[in-house]
């Protein structure tokens, strides 16, 4: 069996408090898959080696996991984003179609006062009949509101999922922003692994506070290993929301495949720069290693 050894930096905090035992314990995402896309099944303990800044870790458990993908799709439909309305409409409806059936999703416009309008559903056609019923609004898109909201949605789950958020928004805004909820929002991005998609017009002219937007969408992208992508006019999004489905649908694969890696963290490291991070695995397939399980 040919030995796979995949290499990931992580800063922040790596080492989880688990209640199974006094012993501190650490929990790692690994994706093995065979060439033809399929989990590579029957890994045990004895196949699974996580490394920390160069010294082999004791592996505890490998499980295989299953969680649901929760998807949420933010459409800022202000001014900037729907002069005229096709693009965008045509984007979304391209965009559903790349997400495989079964898929959890909701859908939320974001500008003047953001509402519902698909509740979470695993329905695919019902969010792509609902897209002709998105209108333009004369006001902005409330970009950090609606995404910090949809965060604390996911907060407030109860059972373990694979949060995703895809958010449409714009520089042309004038929402100031606490650094309290800033903090809040990127605290919850990253303790849950929420993988954001952040699609920001920057075309339109920005006031006040509207490079405040792009800093948080890059950062919100960055968090969970998410994509951030800006556009200079609206009719990119026909095309652009397609395109993102396609990202989106090849994460929902690999988060299909995984397991959950328990074991003793071993790194005496406390530095800033957090903690090297590697995984040897002793079977045949290509690997990918997350914190949340995110891929």
């Amino acid at each position: 069996m040919r030995r796979r050894l995949f290499v990931t930096v992580i800063a922040g905090l790596l080492i989880l408090a688990s209640g199974l035992s006094a012993q501190k314990q650490a929990q790692m995402f690994l994706s093995l898959t065979s060439p033809d896309g399929k989990r590579v099944e029957g890994i045990t303990p004895q196949d699974v080696t996580i490394i920390e800044d160069g010294a082999a870790c004791k592996t505890i458990q490998v499980e295989a996991v299953d969680w649901p993908t929760k998807l949420q799709v933010l459409v800022g439909n202000g001014r900037s984003n729907t002069n005229p309305i096709s693009p965008l409409r045509d984007g979304l409806t391209g965009f559903f179609e790349q997400i495989p059936d079964g898929v959890e999703m909701s859908m939320y416009t974001t500008s003047g006062s953001p509402r519902s309008v698909v509740r979470p559903t695993t329905d695919k056609q019902k969010l792509i009949d609902a897209v002709s019923r998105i209108g333009p609004d004369t006001n902005n898109c409330v970009f950090f509101g609606s995404l910090l909201e949809a965060s604390e949605r996911v907060d407030k789950e109860k059972t373990p999922s694979y949060p995703m958020i895809v958010t449409i928004g714009s520089n042309f805004s004038s929402a100031a922003v606490v650094e309290r909820d800033y903090n809040k929002l990127q605290t919850t991005l990253f303790d849950h692994g929420i993988k954001t998609y952040v699609l920001m017009n920057v075309g339109s002219q920005s006031v006040m506070g509207g490079g405040a937007q792009i800093d948080i969408g890059i950062t919100a992208a960055k968090i969970a290993g998410g994509i951030y992508e800006d556009f200079n006019s609206e009719t990119r999004l026909a095309t652009l929301l397609p395109e993102i489905g396609k990202h989106v649908a090849q994460s929902i694969a690999l988060q299909s495949h995984q397991y959950r890696v328990t074991y003793e963290p071993c790194s005496k490291s406390t530095g800033a720069n957090g903690v090297t991070t590697a995984v040897e695995v002793h079977k045949e397939g290509a690997v990918k290693l997350s914190l949340h399980g995110t891929q």
